[in-house]
């Protein structure tokens, strides 16, 4: 797969963390500070489903992509660890639960795709010296 597509790839996976966490963190202080506008920005529930099924395997291609580049393991492990943590979130009990997990879940993808981004981008020069 050619770097650029690869690059692709990865920002998008980076951004779709960026959301779910100002969606995770921003909507609730919002509307907290906004009440009325509850009704306004209510989404049902299976968002958070649909968010995790475009999560699962965008972020586990472009991380195991990355492993087959840089041959660490680490960038897939941390990622998989905040995949698997956002996919309990969706069985949580408590919607405080909920919130927490998903949030550190995504906040370890986002750290997992910056890692193997640096490390694929340290082999790609490696390998042009």
């Amino acid at each position: 797969m050619p770097p650029q597509y690869t690059n692709r790839f990865e920002t998008s996976a980076l951004l779709l963390s960026g959301l779910c966490i100002v969606h995770c963190i921003g909507l609730p202080l919002l509307l907290v500070a906004i009440p009325a506008l509850a009704n306004v920005l209510a989404l049902p529930e299976t968002v958070h489903f649909y968010i995790v099924l475009l999560a699962l395997p965008l972020s586990l291609s472009v991380l195991a992509y990355g492993t087959c580049q840089h041959r660490s393991f680490i960038p897939l492990a941390v990622g998989a660890a905040g995949l698997l943590s956002m996919t309990v979130a969706l069985t949580a009990t408590y919607h405080s639960d909920e919130i927490i997990l998903s949030s550190i879940g995504a906040i370890v993808v986002a750290f997992a795709h910056i890692n193997n981004w640096k490390r694929r981008s340290r082999c790609a020069v490696d390998a042009a010296i």
